[in-house]
């Protein structure tokens, strides 16, 4: 039987897959989406021959901290199998960091490295244009940055994209295997939601200050209409990887 199976694991309720998931509405694929298992093993997943894709979604965690997150072990561990066998993957801030570990990058916390906390929407520097999934994205008038650890790209690294304080936002970890570090599958209305958490009200204020979450508000607003069909057509590419892999 075809692998029809495109699992997507979320490590926080809240981080939803937003526009990953529009984007594979009506694609008559088997959509799987798991919210992290404390005490999870690789039995708890599908195994990487029925699966069409998958897709890591972001979190707090840090990608190293295998003790406290036992699962993010397991998920190290499918993202290896995944690569090994060529099934279409896409990482996403934490989970890019877990894709990076898999292929035996180094990441780091941004105070090793004397850089704060990077929150807010920015554009994207130094795009590939050339690369299906991150080259739209050269166009866009900013994207959704959340995060405090960085990726240390090699010299075999291909990176696709970066900003001032974080030199590997996007890289290819494989021939249909992506790392975002940026956030592509935030809309205005999922990122309501992230401000309405505490926890992430806070952060934001920490970083940008008191009017933080009216800021990042009004900004993805700003930033939607043009970002939206960019983001589009990155993630048609995605779609399509995935339903070839599935008739394989």
């Amino acid at each position: 039987m075809p692998a029809r199976t495109v699992l997507i694991l979320q490590h926080v309720e809240v981080e939803k897959p937003g526009m990953i998931l529009d984007a594979l509405d009506g694609s008559g694929l088997d959509i799987r989406n798991l919210i992290d298992i404390p005490g999870a093993s690789v039995k708890d997943l599908p195994a990487v021959s029925e699966l069409a894709g998958l897709v890591v979604m972001g979190g707090p965690m840090n990608a190293d901290d295998l003790a406290g997150h036992p699962a993010l072990k397991v998920e190290r561990e499918l993202l290896a199998d995944a690569l090994r066998h060529g099934v279409p993957t896409l990482g996403v801030c934490l989970g890019a960091q877990l894709l990076a570990r898999a292929r035996g990058l180094v990441v780091r916390p941004g105070s090793e490295l004397g850089r704060s906390s990077e929150i807010g929407w920015a554009p994207l520097l130094d795009v590939d244009r050339d690369d299906p999934v991150v080259g739209p994205l050269a166009d866009a008038p900013g994207v959704l940055h959340w995060h405090g650890d960085r990726i240390v790209p090699d010299p075999g690294t291909r990176v696709l994209a970066r900003t001032d304080s974080t030199e590997c936002q996007a890289f290819r970890a494989g021939p249909v295997a992506w790392g975002l570090q940026f956030h592509l599958e935030v809309t205005p209305r999922l990122l309501d939601d992230w401000l309405a958490e505490p926890a992430f009200a806070t952060e934001a204020k920490e970083a940008l200050g008191a009017d933080a979450v009216d800021r990042l508000r009004a900004d993805a607003r700003a930033a939607a209409p043009a970002l939206r069909p960019l983001a589009e057509r990155s993630l048609a590419h995605l779609r399509s990887l995935f339903e070839a892999h599935a008739v394989r």
